[in-house]
């Protein structure tokens, strides 16, 4: 009788632990990115605030002078976008950093030029889909 009692047991904690984890949604951002500098982008950094932030690969040209910039992230949720103006992948000229959002799409113009004594500059959203 003790072994089935242990048995039902551990199938009820294991029912209850499969119904509260987390299940993961991942999503496809996509990033069009330019520096108002004129710079390349080297290097986009996604700040996921579920986990699993990471660098953005890069995509097929964006529009206009913008970069295109892809990445899974594993869990729907805000996300930064940190941009390298200039400089190399492994040294960024300047760090760029987006506001928070949970767009999947977003357009944004870094300024690496105006930092009044910084050295992070600020990205800006621009047009939507």
């Amino acid at each position: 009788m003790f072994p089935l009692a242990v048995s039902a047991v551990l199938v009820i904690v294991w029912a209850a632990l499969a119904v509260t984890l987390p299940v993961a949604v991942y999503r496809d951002l996509t990033t069009d990115v330019s520096c108002t500098s004129g710079n390349p982008v080297v290097a986009v950094w996604i700040e996921s605030s579920s986990g699993g932030s990471g660098f953005a690969r890069a995509g097929q040209p964006g529009s206009a002078a913008a970069a295109r910039y892809l990445f899974r992230q594993n869990f729907a949720a805000r996300y930064q976008i940190r941009v390298g103006c200039g400089g190399s992948v492994e040294q960024w000229g300047i760090t760029a950093k987006s506001t928070y959002s949970e767009e999947p799409y977003r357009r944004i113009v870094c300024d690496d030029v105006h930092l009044d004594g910084l050295l992070t500059g600020n990205c800006r959203d621009g047009e939507r889909r």
